[in-house]
């Protein structure tokens, strides 16, 4: 019997929230959504920590203006 190996479930959890996080970043980037700037996660339980991320881009890239063809490196 053979078995082929699918990569995502050798992923670690981390590696699958960063992997998710950039095709996140690059859909909302092809859409022209403004996405720069600092974002508060909350969370309603004492258990689970608040966050705060920012988000800046690096480069001086900018959309297509195509209407969404938008062609993943």
């Amino acid at each position: 019997m053979t078995t082929s190996s699918n990569d995502r479930y050798s992923e670690s959890p981390t590696e699958a929230f960063e992997r998710a996080l950039a095709t996140l970043l690059r859909e909302f980037f092809a859409n022209g959504t403004e996405i720069e700037g600092g974002w508060e996660v909350t969370s309603p339980s004492e258990l689970v920590p608040d966050w705060r991320v920012d988000i800046e881009k690096t480069s001086g890239v900018v959309p297509p203006d195509n209407g969404g063809d938008f062609i993943d490196e």
